[in-house]
This record gives C-alpha cells, structure tokens and sequence, in this order.
C-alpha cells in the first residue's frame, strides 16, 4: 500500500472505476467532478500484481481525533480478500483516530463486522433517495484519554442552576420524549444532523436518572457555530453553554415553547471521542445487568451524599463528580484502557 496522487492517475482506468464504484457518478461530467474532488483528499491505494491500482481509500483529516473515509473502494476482480478491511487498519496506524464514513444501507454489514458503530443519518444531497448511515471506529487509546488544555467553557444563553438532585425511576415514556426531541434537530438542520443519538441513563431501560433527555447529536464541525446555531434557535433550542477545548462541545437545551421534554443536546463533530465514549457507555450498560445495576447503585448514592451536603443548593457538576469514579473504572473495563 502507497499513498498516491490523484492528479497522476487522473486517466488511470482502474482508478477511474474505482471511484465510480465509490460513487456512482451518473456520467462522464460527473466522474470528472468527483475525480476534481479527489484532488483535494488524500489517498492510500492497493497495488495487484501487474502494478496497477486495486483498491483505494480516499480520505481528509479532520481535528486531532478524526479522519473521515470519503471513498472506499476494490475492484470486482479482487473483492473478499481483505483488501478493504486492511485500508481501514492502515489508516488507523498511520494517524491513530477514530474513523468515520457515511454509507448507504449497502455497505452497513462490512463497517459493523469492522467494530464501527452504526448511526441513522440524515439523507445526502448527492444522493437523495439513499438511507444514510454515520460509521464511526473507535481508537481505543484515544478513549481513555481527556484534553488537558483549558476546556475555555463559556455560559451563553444558560448558567449552573441549584436545585435538589433527585432521580426517578425509569420511564417508559423516555425514548418518546428523545424521538420528538430528534425529530426537532432533524427537520431544523436536515443533512448538517450527521447523527442523533440517546444517550444518558435514560437511554438505558431499566436505570433511574435525572428526568432530563441527554441528545448526543454530531454536526460537521462544532467550532463552525454558523452552520448550526441559528437553524437551532429558530427551532426553540437554548444555546446553554460551549467548551471549544473539550472535544467541540456545545450544548443546547430545548425552550419552554418547543413543548418537548427537558434535556441536554450535546453537540460534537464527527469521530469525537466523547461521542463514542457516551455510545458505547450506554450499549454496555443496556446489555450488562450487572454493571447497570452497580451503576444505579451508584448514582443513588451520589444524590444522596449531595442531599446530604448541600440539600437544594446543589449543582449537576458536584452530582457528576461523585460519581465519576465508577465511571472511569467502568470505562476502564469496557474500552481496555
């Protein structure tokens, strides 16, 4: 495998189909345009034993965590031989970060059996009609690591409030709530919604939590407010608060007009760490009873050392803290870091 220059292999036959089986480009125009498009990504390509290129992937970096897979592609005569998986593996080598691609339905199958997570996206102008999905491979030291630069937190429309912590049991009317809630971002960002996910302890039957919706939802570039701010707002959505160093994060609340249910809608870019840490958190706990009953253990006794302790002048970050340490040693088990 090499990486190589899309300019040079402009007239490359196999090149060319390859990025036709990558795209399904609807004629010569369209090929010359995606082609173009190449120019400005990087590739790594598959060599047969003629020389010529079998198989590419595509690519552009993104921050420090991500790298997204534009095209991936293998040439009919040299399918089910790994050669895909293997662009996959050498691209996580050479850059260590989480990998991301959107696909049609078709392809789903190939990034699951690759440990990527599966998310519902929101349909791509190139192709309308197709059912998208956000693929997303965890790199596992990067879960087990926090940025240690200065989260820059900043309140905007929202501040800390005081209040008791109290938990309710779970309810059944919870993943409701969440779908009205992405039903909102949806129709308010259309193909900007890369991913809308539950996440939180009421995404995880069975677990008591705070009566509040958590919406982990992934936009192309958290730091690029303008492309999502005001789609957001206009919707009803409270632009609580930001932390730029701290993984993108920004964080909405839906307003008292919107009629949907309390909640927190964390906004992050794609192949964000946190995002999957939050993914894969909440998978693990819906199918470990254990754990998940440990865990309920544990946030019950962390309202009550608040309640103990600050009676209704508590805040969510003291209620967070106490409990961080199960947190992290489950995240230790669950990510091998």
């Amino acid at each position: 495998m090499r990486h190589i220059q899309i300019s040079e292999y402009r007239q490359d036959p196999a090149v060319r189909e390859l990025l036709a089986l990558a795209a399904d480009p609807v004629d010569e125009p369209a090929l010359q345009e995606l082609i173009d498009d190449c120019l400005q990504l990087q590739v790594l390509a598959a060599f047969g034993a003629d020389g010529g290129p079998v198989a590419l992937a595509a690519y552009r970096l993104g921050d420090e965590y991500s790298l997204c897979i534009e095209y991936l592609a293998v040439l009919g005569t040299h399918q089910r031989r790994g050669l895909a998986s293997a662009l996959v593996s050498r691209l996580q080598e050479l850059h260590g970060r989480c990998i991301w691609a959107t696909t049609d339905a078709d392809a789903v199958d190939f990034y699951r059996a690759l440990g990527f997570l599966i998310s519902d996206s929101a349909a791509d102008p190139r192709w309308p009609a197709a059912r998208r999905h956000l693929c997303t491979l965890p790199y596992a030291p990067l879960l087990g690591l926090q940025p240690t630069s200065d989260p820059g937190y900043e309140d905007v429309d929202g501040a800390p409030s005081r209040g008791l912590i109290e938990l309710a049991p779970a309810d059944p009317r919870w993943p409701g709530d969440f779908e009205k809630i992405r039903a909102a971002l949806s129709a308010a960002l259309g193909s900007s919604a890369l991913a809308i996910e539950h996440t939180g302890s009421t995404s995880v039957p069975g677990l008591p939590a705070k009566p509040l919706i958590d919406v982990a939802l992934l936009v192309p570039d958290a730091d690029d407010e303008g492309r999502y701010v005001p789609q957001l707002r206009a919707a009803g959505m409270v632009f609580w608060h930001r932390e730029p160093g701290w993984y993108k994060h920004r964080m909405f609340k839906p307003g008292a007009g919107t009629g949907l249910a309390a909640g927190n809608i964390h906004v992050f870019s794609p192949g964000s760490p946190e995002f999957l840490r939050m993914v894969l958190f909440r998978d693990h706990l819906r199918g470990h009873r254990a754990d998940r009953e440990a865990y309920a253990a544990a946030k019950r006794e962390a309202a009550s050392q608040l309640a103990a302790t600050h009676g209704a002048q508590g805040l969510v970050m003291d209620y967070n803290r106490i409990k961080e340490p199960f947190i992290l040693d489950l995240h230790r088990r669950i990510f091998g870091s």
